[in-house]
């Protein structure tokens, strides 16, 4: 049975496995438009405000979460918020306008209504800003000067489309740096919403077959053919890494060891945060110690222009360059960059100080392998839509509460495919290590390609 399964024998089960991917890969591919919905039509952010015009001025509505309970708070427009000596956020007294006072719920929500009179309007719109914006505020005492007052750390901005950015941190493993580009939210997300639409059509269309080929190839040589496509592999590994991160960390928790957690963030600012992440940490953490690698074994044979291409896909040009004896002498490399880079992924979690606890370090790694392995076999889009699907595809669910009975859904769903494409990873990695088949596709290896 096994051979029909996953050998050359026609057999449905290569298709049924694959059409579970295509599922997948819709609601994957659907997440795009509903994250340009939030963005752009109906702001995620903790604190969203809608000013309507009216004959004597304007109103103000002001919807806020994530604040304290039962306590005041002062609406300002435009204040003019910084950070004193101990590093704690402070508003300039006499900078913006106070709007009016609120006070949250028991659940810590709030929701008013205010008036603001047409000279007020004025004065607004002629303060110099770009983007106006709208914070919910709770003040401590007045500073010793009496210039400023601290605020409180549930103080909330508005964020939209418009928030303006000066600035994006990029990476180079555990060195991090800052590249000055003044943008506001809605254009990096188009623009990173476009690299990736690019990344998804050649995974689609590759490397090795088609989408559409590869499946239907699967019914004369079993599941082997869906890792002909990149997107199918990606689709399988997904899961796998997803959930066996999970349960790493249930049994570092059950030792006592704490993943911990993010600190709390705006949900549209850690939306953006997360469509940014894969692409940046993936030439961080992928394309430099791996990548690199594959670029100086092929630039020691004078091989340049493969070994630049072999940034983007590592395997496909050693192989393409190497004799058999030579690559599997340079493969050894690579695995060893795909560790390194796996164990530089789970430090920079913790010691970057994005407010991971120690057992992140784990299983971040653990995640690193996988990625590190799809980006070696599969190339750079394939490594970026992978973590693309961990950070964002998920996350989308939580960031919204509408979303979250679909969010149900597809983490059961996940569970499944996880489940199954483990037992199908399995029994084809023990037929490649008995046939002792490494051909340039990694569908090659479990059948005839």
């Amino acid at each position: 049975m096994q051979q029909s399964y996953f050998g050359k024998k026609r057999s449905a089960a290569g298709v049924v496995f694959g059409v579970a991917l295509l599922v997948l890969f819709a609601a994957e591919f659907a997440s795009f438009a509903v994250g340009a919905y939030f963005v752009f039509d109906r702001p995620v952010s903790n604190v969203v405000a809608v000013t309507k015009s009216a004959s004597d001025g304007s109103t103000l509505a002001v919807n806020a979460t994530a604040l304290a309970n039962n306590a005041s708070r002062i609406i300002w427009i435009d204040p003019n918020v910084t950070v004193n000596a101990s590093n704690s956020p402070v508003v300039e007294i006499g900078t913006g306008f106070m709007i009016g006072n609120a006070t949250t719920s028991k659940s810590g929500n709030l929701s008013a209504t205010f008036h603001i009179d047409p000279s007020t309007i004025t004065k607004i719109q002629s303060d110099g800003q770009k983007v106006h914006t709208v914070w919910v505020i709770g003040v401590e005492p007045k500073s010793a000067s009496g210039a400023f007052h601290q605020l409180t750390n549930d103080s909330e901005q508005n964020y939209t489309s418009s928030a303006r950015g000066s600035g994006i941190i990029l990476f180079v493993t555990l060195i991090t740096f800052e590249l000055p580009i003044n943008f506001n939210l809605g254009q990096l997300f188009i623009f990173l919403w476009t690299i990736y639409l690019i990344l998804f059509a050649v995974a689609l269309n590759g490397p090795f077959r088609n989408i559409l080929s590869a499946i239907r190839s699967s019914t004369t040589r079993g599941m082997a053919a869906l890792f002909d496509n990149s997107m199918l592999a990606i689709l399988t590994v997904f899961p796998i890494v997803v959930w066996l991160t999970v349960l790493v960390s249930l049994v570092e928790q059950a030792g006592g060891v704490s993943t911990g957690s993010l600190p709390p963030a705006d949900p549209l600012l850690e939306f953006v945060e997360l469509t940014l992440a894969p692409l940046r940490e993936e030439l961080g953490f992928r394309v430099i110690p791996i990548g690199i690698v594959a670029l100086l074994i092929l630039f020691s044979s004078g091989k340049f222009r493969d070994g630049l291409m072999a940034l983007w896909h590592p395997s496909r040009y050693l192989k393409k360059n190497d004799t058999p004896e030579a690559y599997r002498r340079h493969v050894k490399y690579v695995y060893a960059a795909i560790a390194v880079s796996a164990i530089l992924f789970g430090l920079a979690h913790v010691l970057l100080g994005a407010g991971w606890g120690a057992g992140k370090i784990l299983s971040a790694a653990v995640a690193g392998v996988g990625l590190g392995g799809l980006y070696y076999l599969y190339g750079f889009p394939a490594a970026v839509l992978l973590h693309w699907s961990i950070d964002y595809f998920l996350a989308l669910f939580d960031l919204n509460p509408s979303l979250q009975s679909a969010g149900e859904w597809i983490t059961f769903y996940t569970l499944a495919i996880s489940v199954s494409g483990a037992v199908v990873l399995i029994l084809l990695a023990l037929r490649t290590f008995r046939n002792g088949k490494f051909g340039l596709s990694p569908g090659s290896w479990f059948g005839k390609g």
